[in-house]
């Protein structure tokens, strides 16, 4: 299993395989132009082709690489 911090770039997940966040450690997605905050943690990142992806609690998923992409911010527990 992979973590969230063991990803450093695209071709660090095979397509469709997944990393979560260390038990300790968590993270909120905010908007690349930093005025959004989405309302959920993420739960796993997966690869999808040439981007990944990062997946909230809630089932919703956000582009973290690419244009636009979101950026993860670590939470501590």
């Amino acid at each position: 299993m992979k973590f969230i911090c063991d990803v450093r770039q695209v071709a660090d997940l095979f397509d469709g395989e997944t990393a979560s966040p260390k038990p300790d450690r968590g993270y909120e997605l905010r908007s690349i132009a930093g005025d959004t905050f989405e309302s959920s943690v993420v739960e796993c990142l997966v690869r999808r082709g040439d981007c990944i992806y990062a997946r909230t609690m809630t089932g919703e998923e956000f582009a973290v690489t690419g244009t636009n992409a979101h950026v993860l911010v670590p939470l501590a527990f």
